[in-house]
């Protein structure tokens, strides 16, 4: 007769000792593909796997191999009671930063989070190699939404606007430029650079104005588009020569170069590691969305790779004086669109509709002209604080709280 008992407690180990052995490779394999947070979280399995997390060489192949995701901004909370006067204050206002994951349709968890009930300002300034350049009134920030990392610039001088965060290639350093006008007392326009990691900051003026035989007159236009190791800003009018402003971020020097053509609606950015431009023509009634690509960057040859036309419904009430708060464009993932509904519709480059993401509850839907890919890269700027900002008593940001 058959027993029907279970195994017994020897053979139930004699089976646990011979469950499959995963390969160290095929690990690394597994975990170089997977999103930051997991990885983070797998650390704490075993020591060798927290020992293969804490490569130096595992994060930077790590990094390459992250998607790099469009940024999306809402604002939740802040909103008053039906009685004013029992309830005056409004909620405090939440605003965050998502990255949105085309393929999977769906929203990452928030990168950053800013709440607040003291009306203070929050702005999103620059993404480079996984780190947000940050603002909250007059305090810059370089923070690390993956590792949570965070560390203060020194203030801005007066009557400054930021124009770019990049890294420097010959030192390794991440810059943010500024830009400071001659109306501010100085006897001509400047830009100077302010580095997370020293309390020194440095001018570089415009050193290549004369070679290129063009001058610079007022702040950059738009937020710049990093490719071929350059930021590239868009075109000015009519009085600026329609030029597309260069900065070299190895030489720091200042050039100019001839966009593709002209439209009233337009942005730069970067696809594929290349330069991009996209534009909108037409009117109220049918969009044509049109993507440019610089083909040959030594000869400022341009192509017009896509023209996609949109149904007229989804784009008659958007605000085209900042286009790219409302276009996410790319030769892969096609258009995605915000709708005031507080939706992102995602077309192909036929301009079928592909799909239709809500907001989750926000509002004041905004695409970023930033997209993260995420980085587990150590800095030394992130491990002390004591050179972050002017003030050793300062509190920290509230960025990541609650995440």
């Amino acid at each position: 007769m058959e027993s029907t008992e279970g195994p017994t407690k020897r053979q139930q180990v004699a089976s646990a000792s011979a469950s499959p052995y995963i390969p160290d490779d095929l690990v690394r394999r597994i975990l170089l593909r997977l999103p930051s947070r997991s990885v983070l979280r797998f650390r704490a399995v075993c020591k060798a796997w927290l020992q293969l997390a804490s490569d130096p060489v595992f994060a930077l192949e790590h990094h390459a191999l992250q998607p790099a995701l469009p940024l999306v901004s809402s604002l939740r909370g802040g909103a008053r009671s039906r009685n004013p006067l029992a309830d005056p204050d409004p909620d405090p206002v939440d605003c965050r930063v998502e990255a949105f994951d085309l393929r999977a349709g769906e929203f990452r968890p928030a990168a950053v989070r800013f709440p607040d009930d003291s009306g203070r300002q929050f702005r999103l300034h620059g993404s480079c190699d996984g780190l947000l350049l940050l603002s909250s009134d007059d305090r810059f920030f370089v923070c690390n939404p993956a590792t949570h990392q965070w560390t203060r610039l020194l203030s801005p001088l007066r009557s400054s606007w930021l124009a770019g965060f990049y890294r420097h290639g010959p030192t390794g350093e991440y810059r943010a430029l500024f830009f400071r006008g001659n109306w501010a007392g100085w006897p001509r326009t400047n830009y100077y650079i302010l580095v997370p990691d020293s309390r020194k900051g440095g001018g570089i003026g415009l050193p290549a104005e004369k070679a290129a035989g063009y001058r610079f007159r007022g702040s950059p236009l738009g937020p710049p588009a990093l490719a071929h190791g350059r930021l590239h800003w868009m075109p000015r009018r009519k009085k600026q020569g329609h030029k597309i402003m260069v900065f070299d971020t190895a030489t720091e020097v200042v050039t100019v170069m001839a966009p593709p053509l002209i439209r009233e609606h337009m942005w730069l950015h970067e696809v594929g590691g290349e330069l991009a431009m996209s534009c909108c023509c037409g009117n109220r009634v049918v969009a044509t969305v049109e993507l440019w690509l610089l083909q040959d960057y030594a000869n400022d040859i341009w192509v017009c790779k896509h023209r996609v036309r949109l149904p007229r419904v989804e784009v008659s009430s958007f605000p085209f004086d900042e286009t790219w708060r409302v276009f996410f464009m790319s030769a892969e993932e096609g258009v995605v669109v915000v709708t005031p509904e507080q939706k992102l519709l995602r077309y192909d480059m036929s301009g079928t509709l592909l799909g239709s993401f809500p907001c989750n509850g926000g509002r004041n839907l905004k695409i970023t002209p930033y997209t993260l890919k995420e980085s587990l890269v150590r800095h030394g700027f992130f491990e002390t604080h004591e050179n972050a900002g002017d003030r050793d008593d300062e509190p920290p940001p509230p960025f990541f709280r609650g995440l």
